[in-house]
């Protein structure tokens, strides 16, 4: 049996651009991943298919699973010779008792390996536009738990912090805002020293509330701040005014969760968070290679056009061409044909430009377009999806053209997403459907007992016309079936919200 290990990882503080190069290599190789509630749901994206996610469910005063539980499925899974990931939110070590974690694998003669994660206790406060240090106002800053243990031993040194010149960042410490405010205070620290407290930094739901310690308390109960939020205490507070830049755009403090492919949803990402949308990628579904190595034996010479239908078969037709062998020489002669632009540009990204895109990208809009450029010698090779639409196919038969389609690749659901779904369902303002499979999968996963609010926004008519027929309800569908026609979709509908 191969040997386990375990990374203890640091997912960083919200936003899963934080997360480190590092994490992500563990991420995608893993076995098993431990998540904690705190870590971003978009980094367990890049996990493999075949990964399993297990929820640790430590939050703020509740734990599904107590330490000694979480600390045991590490060394169980290890000894398995499993590769564990314990995804934690933030840095493993700065509050996230990831040394508690790393001293029972020591016990139990597992090996580790600690990867840091961008913590709170200095990327909260710059995403509010509060730098920590700054050489006119901070030369240090003290980073201090905000939970007050019922010992009186384990409370900071409240005397020492007042009398410190340095940025005070309590994290976890909402609850106790009102005892920590009035203890700095008891112990000297001016009542209108300035204080931020910042609940859920980095995430759509970032907000922020200025004071000071006189004043905060009342505040933050006046404006509803909810936990997870990070105090900041210090002069640094007042450049705030001036410096914050992340609490804008047209679509900030909108929450979009997206369920395509990993591809699809990481590009649709980075296209929405332009508009400083957050995005909360989970992939109900991916493609898996079909085991028929039809490429192998395809004569070449007795096509005019090749045609794929999606962005995902031109990534793995170019991946199996390179698995089998085949010379790129081969197709030089064939002509390209793409169902819409971003299946245009994965192509083009191959150094190929395509002859023939439909204005409309779907299925019959391309069957429309190719039929009119094709000539009685032409012979089309389709490449396609195994359980995909059979529009295209059928139209060019129709027409009498000569077609035959290779089944590269199915579209399987990601049923290890269930929880994760579910868990972030009731919390998102847009549910993003990009396929008809992909509502086809959410609907294996959807309780219909669950209520929620979000909107649903679809890619095109064919992907609308699932979701109505297997009962779920879209509130806007996509001029186009691009992150563009997506994201215009999303910021009419806000505008007239």
């Amino acid at each position: 049996m191969k040997k386990g290990n375990v990374y203890l990882v640091g997912a960083g503080s919200g936003d899963p651009a934080l997360l480190t190069k590092r994490g992500q290599q563990c991420l995608q190789t893993a076995d098993v991943v431990i998540y904690d509630a705190l870590a971003s749901v978009s980094v367990l994206n890049i996990v493999r298919p075949d990964c399993k996610l297990c929820f640790a469910g430590k939050r703020a005063g509740n734990h599904s699973k107590s330490q000694d539980m979480i600390n045991q499925m590490l060394i169980d899974y290890a000894k398995q010779g499993k590769q564990v990931v314990r995804l934690k939110g933030g840095d493993p070590f700065v509050f996230g008792r990831g040394g508690e974690e790393a001293q029972a694998l020591v016990e139990a003669g597992i090996s580790f390996e600690i990867v840091p994660g961008v913590s709170a206790c200095y990327s909260v406060p710059a995403y509010a536009g509060i730098p920590v240090t700054h050489r006119d106002y901070a030369s240090s800053f003290h980073v201090i738990t905000g939970h007050t243990q019922s010992d009186p031993k384990n409370e900071p040194d409240y005397a020492a912090l007042a009398k410190l010149d340095g940025t005070l960042v309590f994290l976890m410490g909402l609850t106790n805002l009102p005892h920590i405010a009035a203890a700095l205070m008891r112990n000297g620290k001016a009542a209108d020293t300035p204080i931020a407290v910042i609940q859920k930094g980095t995430t759509a739901r970032q907000k922020t509330v200025t004071g000071t310690l006189s004043n905060i308390a009342e505040a933050v109960t006046q404006q509803s701040l909810q936990a997870p939020a990070t105090i900041v205490i210090g002069e640094v507070v007042s450049l705030r005014n001036e410096l914050q830049w992340f609490e804008r755009g047209a679509l900030f403090g909108k929450k979009i969760l997206l369920t395509g492919t990993p591809p699809h949803s990481r590009h649709l990402a980075e296209h929405l968070q332009q508009y400083g949308a957050e995005t909360i990628e989970i992939s109900l579904i991916d493609t898996v290679p079909t085991i028929d190595h039809a490429l192998q034996s395809v004569d070449w010479s007795m096509y005019t056009w090749i045609v794929f239908s999606s962005a995902n078969s031109v990534r793995i037709f170019f991946d199996s061409l390179q698995q089998y062998d085949i010379d790129l020489r081969m197709l030089m002669h064939l002509r390209f044909a793409a169902i819409g632009n971003g299946t245009a540009c994965e192509l083009a990204a191959k150094g190929i430009f395509v002859d023939c895109v439909p204005e409309r990208f779907e299925s019959r809009y391309l069957a429309e377009a190719l039929i009119s450029k094709l000539e009685p010698h032409d012979r089309v090779l389709l490449i396609r999806s195994k359980n995909g639409s059979s529009v295209l196919p059928d139209m060019l038969k129709a027409a009498e053209k000569n077609v035959d389609s290779i089944l590269l690749y199915e579209t399987k659901p990601l049923l290890q997403k269930k929880e994760l779904l579910q868990a972030q369902l009731s919390d998102v303002d847009y549910l993003v459907f990009s396929s008809s499979s992909a509502v086809q999968a959410f609907v294996q996963m959807w309780e219909k007992d669950m209520s929620y609010r979000t909107k649903a926004i679809s890619i095109g008519d064919v992907t609308t016309k699932t979701a109505i027929e297997l009962g779920i309800s879209i509130a806007a569908t996509a001029q186009e079936a691009t992150a563009e026609g997506i994201s215009s979709c999303i910021l009419q509908d806000v505008e007239q919200s």
